[in-house]
Formats: structure tokens, sequence, C-alpha cells
């Protein structure tokens, strides 16, 4: 087994760092970046342990407890507004409306000038959170049933509950083209950046594995990352990018990670795996 994950972890972060390269010309290709860890997994799991992709014993592919289809979204949802409401609190230059204005028209599609800011913001704000999530979820669901689907449920049969933790260190190292070729989420700061990349995917792991063993869903847990990522950006549009602190302000930041930190504790300490 010990073997396989290495095959598995290898194979990842050297495909989607060559792609990543390629991808440099491209932008519009750089979130099919996400798909990598679906196609390793697959590979893996059928070529090298033989088990199948699909059913019961599989990686993930069923509806599971329908509930979670919508409380995991919406948790992700709250987690954001919860974060950026308190990063307002301590940051009050964070938004303005010139600046919400601003980026509605440069940013937005479905701006129409015959609409209000507030009209233009809603719309804008129901279709992000409401259909993307839904359109892009085949996205999504690639880097959960890498994660979630594959990687997490064979560390914590080898290391136990630590393969929690372990599986949230390859998931912020996975992130490392992405940081220093695209400045994802941390601008030009890439050193410190993936340092805080590796702690949130650390934290964030655990959140999302809790909710897939509870759910037995990928389409679950790869609607609640959608959302996390999708309500992020969205809110980040009407930011003043002068304002943002890279390591204070959203998900990513202390204020965040602060949150995700209480949030994980408790979800590890749940998690029915004993120590390994």
């Amino acid at each position: 087994m010990k073997k396989t994950l290495v095959i598995f972890i290898a194979s990842t972060l050297f495909l989607t760092s060559g792609l990543a390269f390629l991808a440099l010309e491209l932008d519009q290709f750089s979130p099919f970046l996400m798909i990598v860890p679906l196609i390793t997994s697959f590979l893996v799991q059928k070529l090298v342990l033989r088990r199948p992709i699909f059913g019961k014993n599989g990686l993930g592919f069923q509806l599971g407890k329908k509930r979670y289809l919508f409380l995991a979204p919406l948790f992700s949802f709250l987690f954001i507004i919860i974060v950026y409401s308190i990063s307002f609190m301590f940051n009050p230059n964070l938004f303005s409306i010139e600046q919400a204005y601003m980026s509605i028209q440069q940013d937005l599609l479905t701006f129409n000038e015959e609409f209000s800011l507030l009209t233009n913001i809603f719309i804008a704000g129901a279709l992000q959170l409401l259909i993307a999530p839904f359109l892009n979820i085949f996205i999504f669901i690639g880097e959960e049933v890498g994660w979630r689907g594959f990687l997490y449920p064979y560390l914590i049969s080898v290391y136990g509950k630590k393969g929690l933790i372990y599986g949230g260190l390859i998931w912020g190292i996975w992130h490392t083209p992405m940081i220093y070729l695209y400045d994802l989420n941390f601008g030009p700061h890439h050193h410190l950046g993936l340092i805080f990349m590796i702690i949130f995917c650390i934290l964030s792991g655990i959140i999302l594995q809790f909710i897939y063993y509870k759910s037995r869903s990928i389409y679950s847990v790869a609607l609640m990352h959608g959302v996390l990522n999708i309500s992020g950006s969205f809110i980040f549009i009407f930011s003043v990018k002068s304002e943002y602190r890279y390591f204070v302000d959203g998900a990513t930041g202390m204020i965040g990670i602060t949150i995700l930190l209480f949030l994980a504790y408790m979800c590890y300490r749940r998690f029915p795996v004993q120590e390994g």
C-alpha cells in the first residue's frame, strides 16, 4: 500500500507541475489542473490496485446521504461570509462602493447599465453561487476524487488519524506550481504563501474528509469545495486590492485559518479512526 501511495503522489505532483508549465500561456486551461488527481487516482485504482472505480467500494461516486448535497456547500458559503465579515471589521477599507461598481463593470459578464448596483450584484451573486458550482462540478470532482476518494482513505488505512494530516500536507504541496507560476491566493509572496496554503489544506482537508465520511458521497465535498472557491473569488472581486492583506484577510489568511483550526480540531477528534 505504501508503494501504491508513492506512485500516486509522485505521478500526481509530476503531471501537475508539467502541465502547469505548459499552461502558462493559456490561463483558461489552468483550472483543468484540478482534474489531474482524478486521472491518476483512476489509473492507480484500476491498474495497480485492481479495485473498482465506481460502486460501493469505489472512489465515492454515489449520492450518499442526500442532505449533505445541501449542507456541505451551505457550510462553505457561511464560512466565507463569516471570514470576510470579520476581515471587514478589522479592515474597514477592504471594501468600497466605488470598487464594487468598477469591478462589476470590468469583471462580471452579467453587468447591465440599466440595473442598479445592488441588482447587478444580486444577479451575479445568484449565478455564481447557485449555478457555477454545478456547472463546474466536474473540475472540483477532479480534485475531490483524488484526495478525498483515493489518497486520504488509503493514508488513513496505513497511518490512522495521522493520515488526515499527511493528506493535507501532500494536498498543500500539490499547489506549489499554482502559487509560484500563477500567484494563487498570495500574489507575489510565494514562499510564505506556500506555508500558509499547506496549513490551510491540512485544516480544510480534515473538515472535507469528515464531511466525506459523513455523507459517503464525492459529490457533496465537490460542491462544498466549489462553493468555497467560487464564493471566495466572487467576494474578492469587490475588495480594494491595495487594502487586501494576503496573510490576514480571507479564507487562507489568519482569520480563515483560525476559524478552520477550531473546526478541524472538532472533526479530527470525532473522526472514527484510531491513531496510527
